[in-house]
């Protein structure tokens, strides 16, 4: 053996050999301007942070307890493209619905973000549903038998209010969020 690998001292059986022999102690992270290994923690106990990428990754649950007579389906996620949601009762989306992803309710829609994918509410052909969104652009949007699309002007600009689209008239119109607007129902 050369004298670099028994030690400082070149001495086996010193201080410095056996020091070199045992596994380094992981007491500190390391300090400015050194460089530490890499070390994987697995918590006794899930961390806020833990917690909420396996939320994300849940499927969408549906709700117990019917909102006006129907069950609710919470989707906690932003649908993207090629995904679809087709659902008996009202659907909520904690997320966006970006182009390309497709939301069927027998019920009402309500999206808790940016509204820009197909959604068909009322899609057992009940014209008193609606679909609501902080932000409503969709790419088609049909309540019971009536069909609209967006317009093909460019973007407004950010909405002054949470927008809502219903049957009025025989018509399927896109406005603003008023409580008068809405007609609550029951099945």
């Amino acid at each position: 053996m050369s004298a670099k690998t028994q030690g400082s001292t070149g001495v086996p059986g010193t201080a410095a050999t056996e020091a070199a022999a045992k596994p380094a102690r992981r007491s500190s992270p390391p300090r400015n301007g050194e460089r530490g290994t890499r070390r994987s923690r697995t918590p006794a106990t899930p961390t806020a942070g833990t917690e909420s990428r396996r939320m994300a990754a849940q499927p969408p649950e549906a709700g117990r307890d019917p909102i006006n007579g129907w069950p609710t389906l919470l989707v906690r996620r932003t649908l993207r493209s090629g995904q679809k949601v087709r659902y008996v009762g009202n659907v909520v989306v904690l997320g966006d619905v970006n182009p390309g992803a497709e939301i069927t309710a027998e019920g009402d829609i309500v999206v808790m973000g940016w509204l820009r994918g197909v959604v068909h509410a009322g899609a057992n052909g009940d014209i008193r549903a609606t679909v609501a969104a902080f932000r409503l652009t969709p790419t088609q949007i049909r309540i019971g038998p009536y069909i609209a699309r967006a317009p093909d002007t460019g973007d407004a600009g950010p909405p002054e209010a949470p927008e809502v689209a219903l049957v009025r008239d025989g018509r399927l119109v896109i406005d603003r969020w008023r409580k008068s607007a809405l007609k609550f129902r029951t099945p």
